[in-house]
């Protein structure tokens, strides 16, 4: 008995079909310490044409390695992570199927994310009303927050910002926090009245946003 794909091709009637890709494998890496390798396994395969390739995007903490599915219809390709700063990490994984004849290529993708223990912070800023502005740096991660460092600036690059006091030190224990404070001044040729301080703290975690405060402040003296 002919199939129906017989009698198409019997009567010279174009046909295509899709190599569809499928990836199974962990999504959810959970949570992981830092500055160790971790590995998962990932199944891949093509419905109609070989694979043509197998990678990883997103952050590059995540790697995998593709190499023994290029020409393959199914493999195993192991994806690694290793970070050393804790936070949220994330990445996808692309298999390619190759074209061939009337086989169409596809790809497909799977999202895959870790959540790497270790240290966080959040940080506040409060006007003074002196030309000074208050962070409060409050370290909320898993671990302690260490080897803190502190850096004032100004946005648009009106004004200087110093700080003048620090009571954070090299390691913040989570659940803790400490303040810093900085002290805004315009130069004597400055035209705005006011100008922008912002505080980035960076220390063994991702980095954060930084905080932002306002400061209305007078002409400069003459």
């Amino acid at each position: 008995m002919k199939t129906l794909l017989s009698v198409i091709l019997t009567a010279g009637t174009a046909y295509y079909v899709t190599s569809r890709v499928a990836i199974t494998g962990p999504s959810d890496w959970g949570a992981v310490p830092p500055s160790a390798p971790h590995r998962n396994d990932y199944a891949i395969s093509a419905s109609n044409s070989p694979l043509a390739g197998v990678t990883v995007s997103g952050d590059p903490q995540f790697t995998i390695d593709g190499s023994a599915c290029v020409g393959a219809r199914s493999c195993v390709a192991p994806a690694s992570l290793l970070a050393n700063v804790g936070g949220d990490y994330v990445a996808s994984i692309v298999g390619t199927s190759s074209s061939r004849l009337r086989v169409h290529g596809s790809s497909t993708t799977r999202s895959i994310s870790a959540h790497v223990v270790g240290a966080n912070y959040t940080l506040s800023g409060v006007d003074n009303g002196d030309a000074t502005a208050t962070f409060t740096l409050t370290s909320t991660g898993e671990s302690d927050l260490e080897g803190v460092s502190l850096a004032a600036s100004t946005y648009a690059g009106i004004g200087t910002a110093t700080i003048t006091a620090n009571s954070c030190g090299e390691v913040v224990p989570s659940g803790k926090s400490c303040n810093v404070v900085v002290a805004f001044s315009l130069p004597k040729e400055g035209a705005a009245a006011h100008g922008c301080v912002l505080l980035q703290a960076i220390g063994n975690t991702r980095q954060q946003p930084p905080a932002r405060t306002t400061l209305v402040l007078p002409a400069a003296a003459e």
